[in-house]
């Protein structure tokens, strides 16, 4: 039963994200060897109907292409209607979430409490940054700053997870395909985490190029949902301050108005950079070393005999959790930290004269 929460409460998360920008939020390149997932290489006349090509040009997506390169005309728009329908929706989270609990069991868990981490750093970062005595004065920076973090920070951790495709396709692909079949798409060369130790086929070893790109991959992703997370946040928090001006007209506000344009343009930096580096090393080495240190501890256990094996595996298991909190609470609020003073150094927050 957590396990189907967490599921549906992620997967809410990242339908809400999909209706801002359902290309940017879609799974990273899969890595099917005996199909190209480009969409610079379709035609109509490859396909015997649109249907078929609302089809192609939908796995395509799920590959890291671009909307904007369908084709032109009468039946683009009804292509672009069905690939953002909500049954392709749904079918890409489900594909993206099941590509990253292969490639980390853990990842829902890490998922919700990401989220509450996000929210939490990034109040405490306000306090350290205005103190106690100034959060009630400027709510307005408070409140934008949280919404846009949760939003911000959950996507960085989405798209830069580490992936694997364990699907039957997949599979029976790779044995039909064997080592004359070559994968079209340099894309799909590129992991989603630069220091994951294969491509998404589970098999493959990543170039030292590849890992460069893919840190260089995930920023126009990144950027876009900076921009719709900060445009979310600040613009919620100005339509709120708009309604508390109508109805109360006597309060005097102590912060002058965020311009919205250009705080949505500095958080697409700030993830496009800081966080995209930031959950790259988290998510890339970090953990995965956390991982092998305790798995370790654990087979050393097993001297002990069954009963000391259970006992002493619980034990690592809690202090294990109780790391990866406290190594993913320091990576938010660090990232939190970096934000505010970005935007207070810049003017973006300022109070009023």
């Amino acid at each position: 039963m957590v396990r189907i929460g967490a599921s549906a409460s992620i997967q809410s998360c990242i339908v809400l994200l999909s209706f801002f920008g359902c290309h940017a939020l879609l799974p990273p390149p899969n890595t099917k060897p005996r199909r190209t997932s480009s969409l610079t290489s379709l035609h109509n006349s490859q396909f015997d109907s649109l249907d078929a090509f609302a089809d192609e040009a939908s796995e395509a997506i799920l590959g890291g292409q671009d909307l904007d390169i369908l084709p032109r005309g009468g039946d683009a728009a009804f292509v672009k209607s069905k690939m953002i329908s909500p049954q392709h929706i749904a079918n890409s989270i489900k594909i993206g979430v099941s590509q990253r609990v292969a490639a980390d069991p853990n990842f829902l868990s890490k998922s919700i409490l990401e989220v509450i981490l996000a929210a939490t750093t990034q109040y405490m970062a306000e306090l350290s940054q205005r103190g106690w005595d100034r959060i009630i004065p400027e709510i307005d920076f408070v409140f934008a700053g949280i919404l846009t973090a949760v939003i911000g920070k959950y996507f960085s951790m989405w798209r830069v997870a580490k992936t694997i495709d364990t699907s039957e396709n997949n599979e029976a692909a790779d044995k039909e395909g064997g080592d004359n079949q070559k994968k079209i798409n340099w894309r799909e060369n590129v992991p989603t985490n630069a220091f994951q130790r294969t491509l998404l086929d589970g098999h493959t070893h990543p170039t030292l190029s590849s890992r460069f790109l893919a840190f260089l991959v995930p920023m126009p992703q990144l950027f876009r949902a900076g921009v719709m997370a900060s445009t979310v946040g600040y613009g919620l928090t100005s339509a709120l301050i708009s309604l508390r001006t109508m109805f109360l007209p006597s309060y005097v506000a102590q912060t002058s108005p965020v311009s919205v344009p250009l705080a949505a343009l500095y958080t697409g930096v700030f993830m496009a950079f800081v966080s995209n580096i930031r959950y790259q090393l988290l998510q890339g080495l970090v953990e995965p070393f956390i991982d092998l240190l305790f798995d370790k501890l654990a087979r050393m256990g097993e001297i002990d005999g069954i009963a000391g094996s259970v006992a002493r595996w619980r034990i690592w298991k809690s202090i294990k959790a109780s790391i990866i909190v406290g190594v993913r609470w320091g990576n938010g609020l660090l990232g939190s930290w970096i934000a505010i003073a970005g935007m207070r150094a810049l003017k973006l927050q300022k109070l009023a004269s």
